[in-house]
């Protein structure tokens, strides 16, 4: 794959990735009645095999993977070590009396997934003027191997590349601070061929 980010262009996905990560980020805190700061990192586009490469098949991994549609056709990936995915859904279920049910805990990552991934796909429209749609999320655990291969079958054509936005989520116990819990994640857009075209056009009739 030739296509890269210039400068402005990683500008822009980490201005429109502030934005979207920090409605969520004031989401999440409502939900777990925690504070939560907000660590965005980078912004990356790289090709699909690239995600392999990144994490070891001995790592455990969960996805929580959503079909996007409209101007921009592909899928968002949200995807946390298992661990991290545990640690969320911990918190997320603290105030709620419930059976240890795998698939209470399943849920609750689903609505996460739904509100962070959401959040980042409405900024990502309005920012581009695109028309972006979701769908139903779907959740995955495995090997990066196992879930790359399950998200690639959601969609109808192959990615050309991924848009990489590397977050990482700081999760306090109380407001003065004590205890904070970091809860490191990736979000993963893949995009087709015409979709990458017609965002990064988005993004360079800005500057005409």
């Amino acid at each position: 794959m030739d296509r890269q980010l210039d400068n402005f262009l990683t500008d822009a996905f980490k201005e429109i990735g502030s934005i979207g990560m920090g409605n969520a980020t004031t989401s999440l805190s409502k939900l777990i009645e925690k504070r939560v700061q907000l660590n965005l990192s980078d912004a990356r586009l790289f090709e699909p095999s690239a995600i392999v490469d990144m994490i070891p098949d001995s790592i455990t991994m969960t996805s929580i993977m959503i079909p996007v549609h409209g101007d921009l056709n592909g899928l968002t990936m949200l995807l946390f070590e298992f661990g991290n995915a545990v640690y969320l859904s911990n918190l997320l279920l603290q105030s709620i009396e419930h059976d240890d049910d795998p698939s209470i805990y399943e849920s609750a990552l689903l609505e996460t997934g739904n509100i962070i991934a959401g959040s980042y796909l409405n900024s990502l429209s309005s920012f581009l003027n695109l028309k972006i749609m979701h769908s139903v999320p779907d959740i995955s655990i495995g090997t990066i191997d196992d879930i790359l291969e399950k998200g690639l079958n959601k969609m109808q054509e192959e990615p050309e590349g991924i848009l990489n936005i590397e977050t990482m989520f700081m999760v306090y116990s109380s407001e003065k601070d004590v205890g904070a819990g970091t809860i490191y994640g990736d979000m993963f857009l893949l995009l087709d061929s015409e979709s990458l075209d017609r965002m990064q056009n988005s993004i360079q009739d800005m500057l005409k």
